[in-house]
């Protein structure tokens, strides 16, 4: 019998099972048809062994009765039970044994293929010659069917567990029946019959022509009773010869076919399979040693996850991650530190798209809650390793000029963008925190925002306590080996992209300190912003003001040890003044954020406590002269914030009695201030705040008069006199502050009975009465603006009721400046310039007071605040230049500002000599030592304001700068010839242009001895400047010489004749 008498026999049993051959009674048929062809029945006399592989001495009869009677021997041994399916299934695997043993004969016997004819042209194409063992297509598909019968019946009847759960799920998927149940395999017959059947189908299936159909179809079912086979308990105990055999087989078998179709069965099977399961370990164990510990594993089980799962599915996602992140493995140690670099390679590179970085980056989470300390030194720490290089002694060397951009988005990937909230992953973020703070608080960059959200993410899986000491640690106030500072000698600067490069430290960013702190408190504001936790915000602001010391300057310690140097002692004393700058410009940007101050402010209960310690801070004795400053600036701010938070809460009705009685811890407080304080800013936010805890808000304008002992130092002998007096009489409209403990109730009460507008009126009407009494002589240095009255009645009615009106304005104003709203507040300083501007009286007699609030307000961010308060000062130098003129330049020159506030500044000068304009010769000296002071500025913009403003005052100046011309001429030809900057440059021109044009057709005069040395310094800048902007200046200029030489040699004639009657002609005519 030929292999087509064979392949007929498997084609009619290759039906069974599909439509229209499902009965018993199709199978008993198909059996009969067989058993006639082949002429073998299970009663003939069989065998004793098989044939060996190329024994012919037996026939194909034999062959097939052999096997076949083996088979059904194994069932009927135990049982006598007649099936046709069982029949069916055994004459099956015989007829496949013997089709393989003939097709191997025939390759065996088969001469190997000859060369080609010598005869023929080099390089000419053969066809292969076909193999003996070649099957087609249709033969394939009838093997495939039948081996499928084959599973489906006698290993479906023979198999047990959780592997019969998988193959009856694949034969209803299949839609394979055969009867109308699944045949069952006694139990004692079971286990021999199954190892039997798949040792003569394993043979098949591996076979290159045969199993081809096989493996495209039935591999998972094979593969799941191979693993039956190898790993089942009661296998492995009852036949371990055969146990061994077949786990050999396997490793064939996942050597040689298709690994990918092989993983992605095992991790089928691992989802399938109920936890704990032998075979879940088993796969487990598989993939384990032969994908995941190899290089490329991770990436070849994520593909086989992704595949077997739909990716959109976030719980599927998770599931291939908790595949690769707990794996069973005896050394977990060896298996992270295989994994990690394969895990680290994939999220540096860009293969992964979609789900597959999904899946990454839940592994992480769960590597990194399975153990913290093995994924932090195998898979975090790599991924981190730019940022951690920063923080090193020699970072300068290692990573100079090396680029965190893609290390920053991979990061947020890794840890805010993909992966719910962890608190494992996210603590080991710690390392790290000090770059990150440094690139969120750079200006200009996109990552600023990634790097913000990386740290909140941080803060937020933190305690309050933890997440209050993480914040000191980034502002630097705090230090932790932990997180180690990044190294001062390099910098995170913005490349052209928008990304972050580290590069190494000039020395001129070293004097960038300042603004870079200014920066880093604005970072840690908007971090507290988005954080959105109260608690956190109240305890890091409580433990600020522990920070705060401005006595630390005070007492000058003496050091035993002899080997510090005078460096080492100013180094110290630069990184305490740092610290309290910086405490203090966090505290300062607190009122800038409403979100973080209602935070603050939720409890007065809690939030009471810190604003009396930031009071009795700034209260502290300070020596230290630049310190003074950020002291005065400190309570000032915390005493406006809080006023106009309550100011604010009082008019929406918030606050409740309870509120009150809180606030009221801070009357000690501000009695303190009114006694250790000297600026009066300070003096008047106390007054106001004091005034408005004891009226519960219905009284939150300033007093007239904010502490006599205070005020009196700025002025004259008779202007003290007339202070005390003015004091005494109004006494009446000051008298709220000063009410005994016993009687606030009965005053609150009796004022809260009128309405605001009552209240004011009689405070107006108060003022007015005792400012009618003030002789003349209150004010001797605005003798000349005010008019003298000669008594009250004698005053018009007009002029009486525009005074009055002038009162109201200016009471509306100063209650409106402490309004939390902006837009009202510079309505305020508008208001106020105004009244200055027409010399009202009331408003005149606070003037030290209004020099305070325009000063302070010099530094608001905002351009609409700011410029009113540079005219408010220039309006002021107007009425009082003695005072007003020092001030300013006193400020600008020596003052503790930064560049920014030094710009402005030179601004404020500019309006001030326009105001001032024929008194401005007085006060020549004060003006041009404190601009060209500003030349000495290492901030290219203060140099270029300075010279600006200069060039102002000497074109106002005209003939009066005769005898500081020289110096001037010194300071523009430095600026011109040596000045890297180019603003400067331009200003330097610009004050020349300015300078000619201010003295017209006089400039030969004054400038004669200058003007030749100044003409060729124009003609050299018009020539060899690179700057455009500077060469056209210098031509301005030099047609501004050309022009006054013009009139000087080249005079207009005047046809004009003069007639004399009764004076004398001149003898020189």
């Amino acid at each position: 019998m030929n292999l087509q008498d064979l392949f007929k026999c498997l084609e009619d049993i290759s039906n069974l099972g599909s439509p229209g051959w499902t009965t018993l009674e199709a199978t008993a048929r198909v059996l009969k048809k067989v058993r006639q062809l082949l002429t073998i029945n299970k009663e003939e006399s069989t065998l004793e062994a098989l044939p060996e592989e190329n024994d012919n001495t037996y026939t194909t009869k034999q062959r097939v009765q052999t096997v076949y009677s083996q088979l059904l021997s194994i069932v009927h041994s135990n049982s006598t039970e007649h099936n046709e399916r069982l029949e069916c299934g055994c004459i099956a695997v015989a007829i496949l044994h013997e089709v393989l043993y003939q097709i191997q004969i025939t390759e065996s016997s088969q001469p190997p293929p000859l060369p080609p004819p010598p005869d023929e042209k080099h390089g000419a194409r053969h066809l292969p010659q076909a193999s003996p063992g070649l099957l087609s297509l249709r033969q394939i598909k009838v093997v495939e069917k039948c081996v499928r019968m084959v599973v489906y019946t006698l290993i479906v009847g023979s198999v047990g567990g959780e592997a019969l759960l998988y193959l009856k799920t694949s034969l209803a998927r299949a839609k394979f029946v055969l009867g109308t149940d699944l045949l069952s395999i006694p139990s004692p017959s079971a286990g021999p019959l199954l190892t039997t059947v798949v040792r003569f189908i394993i043979p098949i299936m591996k076979h290159e022509n045969l199993g081809a159909g096989v493996r495209s179809s039935l591999f998972p079912e094979l593969l799941t009773v191979l693993l039956e086979l190898c790993f089942s308990p009661e296998a492995v105990k009852s036949q371990p010869e055969n146990t061994a055999f077949f786990r050999e087989q396997l490793e064939v078998i996942m050597r040689t076919m298709d690994s990918a179709t092989i993983l992605r069965h095992f991790l089928f099977l691992l989802g399938f399979v109920s936890a704990g399961s032998w075979l879940g370990r088993a796969c487990g164990a598989l993939v384990v040693r032969r994908f995941l510990t190899q290089h490329g594993g991770v990436a070849a089980v994520v593909g086989a996850g992704l595949a077997v799962c739909d990716g959109q599915d976030w719980r599927r996602c998770e599931a291939v991650a908790s595949i690769i992140a707990y794996a069973r493995t005896r050394d977990l140690q060896q298996y992270y530190a295989a994994i990690g670099p394969q895990v680290c390679e994939l999220l540096q590179g860009d293969s992964l798209r979609g789900d597959a970085i999904r899946v990454m980056v839940l592994t992480v989470t769960q590597l990194a809650t399975r153990s913290q300390q093995l994924t932090a030194t195998h898979i975090i720490g790599p991924l981190l390793h730019i940022l951690i290089q920063t923080t090193l002694p020699d970072s300068v060397n290692v990573c100079q000029g090396t680029s965190v951009t893609a290390s920053l988005t991979r990061m947020y990937r890794v840890f805010v963008e993909i992966p719910p909230p962890n608190p494992a992953l996210t603590s080991l973020l710690r390392p790290v925190l000090c770059p990150l703070v440094k690139i969120a608080a750079l200006p200009t960059t996109h990552l600023r925002t990634t790097a913000r959200h990386i740290i909140i993410r941080y803060l937020s899986q933190l305690s309050r306590e933890e997440a209050v000491d993480a914040l000191f640690i980034m502002s630097s106030l705090n230090v932790s080996p932990e997180s180690s500072p990044v190294n001062p000698d390099i910098v995170f600067t913005v490349d052209d992209a928008g990304g972050v490069r580290v590069e190494k430290q000039i020395s001129s960013q070293r004097n960038q300190v300042m603004e870079e702190n200014e920066n880093l408190s604005k970072c840690l504001i908007s971090i507290l912003e988005l954080l959105k936790n109260s608690s956190v915000v109240i305890m890091f602001y409580k433990q600020l003001t522990e920070h705060i010391d401005f006595t630390v300057f005070n007492k000058k310690s003496e050091s035993c040890n002899l080997l510090l140097t005078g460096d080492d002692i100013m180094a110290d004393k630069f990184d305490k003044m740092l610290r309290i700058v910086l405490s203090c410009s966090l505290l300062e940007n607190l009122s800038e954020s409403e979100a973080v101050t209602s935070d603050l402010f939720l409890n007065l209960s809690a939030a009471v406590p810190i604003v009396s310690a930031l009071i009795r801070t700034g209260c502290q004795t300070c020596e230290e002269e630049q310190l003074q400053g950020i002291q005065v600036s400190l309570i000032v701010n915390v005493l406006m914030l809080v006023s106009c938070y309550v100011s604010d809460r009082t008019l929406k009705k918030k606050m409740s009695s309870e509120d009150w009685m809180g606030m009221k811890e801070l009357l000690p407080v501000l009695e303190e201030v009114r006694g250790s304080a000297s600026d009066e800013a300070v003096l008047l936010f106390a007054e106001q705040l004091k005034n408005l805890v004891l009226t519960h808000g219905a009284l939150n304008t300033c007093p007239t008069a904010v502490s006599q002992t205070k005020i009196s130092k700025g002025f004259s002998a008779s202007e003290h006199k007339m202070q005390n007096q003015f004091t005494e009489e109004n006494s009446d409209c000051q008298s709220i502050p000063d009410v005994k403990p016993d009687a606030v109730e009965q005053v609150q009460k009796d004022i809260i009975s009128k309405t605001h507008k009552e209240v004011k009126t009689n405070i107006t009407s108060n003022i007015n009465t005792i400012k009618t009494k003030l002789p003349s002589e209150t004010e001797p240095n605005v003798d000349d603006m005010t008019t003298s009255q000669a008594s009250v009645g004698e005053e018009p009615t007009t002029t009486r009721d525009d005074s009055m009106k002038n009162e109201e304005n200016y009471q509306k104003a100063m209650e409106d400046l402490f309004s939390p709203l902006l837009p009202v507040r510079g309505h305020a300083l508008l208001a106020l310039g105004k009244l200055l501007e027409r010399r009202d009286k009331k408003t005149l007699t606070h003037r030290v007071q209004l020099l305070s609030i325009f000063q302070h307000s010099l530094n608001e961010e905002d351009s609409y605040l700011y410029l009113l308060a540079v005219e408010g000062l220039a309006v002021l130098c107007d009425v009082f230049p003695d005072k007003v003129v020092e001030t300013l330049t006193a400020e600008f020159s020596v003052g503790n500002r930064s560049c920014e506030d030094r710009a402005k500044l030179a601004e404020v000068l500019v309006r001030a000599t326009r105001r001032l304009g024929p008194l401005l010769p007085q006060y020549r000296d004060t003006f041009i030592n404190a601009l060209l002071n500003g030349m000495r500025a290492d901030e290219g913009i203060v140099r270029a304001a300075s010279l600006s403003a200069l060039g102002d005052v000497c074109k106002l100046l005209r003939f009066s700068i005769g005898p500081v011309i020289h110096e001037i001429f010194c300071v523009l030809y430095d600026a011109v010839r040596n000045d890297e900057a180019p603003e400067v440059r331009r200003a330097a021109v610009l004050v020349v242009t300015l300078l000619l044009q201010g003295l017209g057709q006089d400039a030969l005069a004054v400038l004669r001895d200058v003007m030749r040395d100044l003409y060729r310094v124009l003609r050299l800048v018009h020539t060899t400047d690179p700057d455009p902007v500077v060469r056209l200046h210098a031509q301005l200029a030099m047609e501004e010489v050309d022009a006054a030489t013009r009139r000087f040699l080249l005079p207009r004639l005047a046809l004009t004749k003069h007639i004399y009657v009764t004076e004398m002609p001149r003898t020189d005519l």
